[in-house]
């Protein structure tokens, strides 16, 4: 399949211009899964899969259109501030950062690029904030190899005759 490991490294490097300390953690589902609320480094960012989609372009199961999708959860501090809002405007500065980064992306050639398919909260606390963005992206697989043939028996060649 496809590895996300070329979007994490994407988004490891602060983008030019942003206002805010870049993400102090870029990772993937396994680092998300192991995340220590306490003692975690924030803002941090993880990519984390959503289910394929799958449909088969042949008879016989060598070619298939896949949808892939995956999670790009934000984590930031929840500072209390003297302005109102003042933290969901930061939330929302990493948010059009990453979607800056990861829309219209192609992760390789012939892969159609990265969309955005919208977000949602995931948890709020007096800490911090975790948003989840989904974003998804079609390609044709047509890697799979054919099963080898039958075994009819061994044939050995170039051996010295007995």
């Amino acid at each position: 399949m496809i590895s996300l490991t070329p979007l994490i490294q994407l988004l490891s490097a602060k983008p030019a211009g942003f206002a805010h300390a870049w993400f102090r953690d870029v990772a993937g589902a396994a680092e998300f899964a192991q995340v220590r609320v306490e003692a975690l480094p924030l803002p941090a960012c993880w990519l984390v899969r959503a289910a394929d989609k799958i449909e088969d372009v042949d008879n016989e199961g060598r070619a298939a259109d896949v949808g892939l999708g995956f999670d790009a959860i934000i984590a930031i501090e929840n500072t209390r501030t003297q302005r109102a809002g003042e933290t969901d405007d930061v939330l929302l500065a990493y948010r059009h950062a990453v979607r800056t980064l990861l829309q219209g992306w192609e992760i390789e050639p012939d892969i159609n690029p990265i969309q955005f398919k919208g977000g949602r909260v995931l948890e709020y606390t007096q800490q911090d904030m975790y948003w989840a963005d989904r974003y998804a992206f079609n390609a044709l697989i047509t890697n799979y190899l054919p099963d080898p043939g039958p075994f009819s028996e061994l044939v050995y060649t170039g051996a010295p005759a007995l």
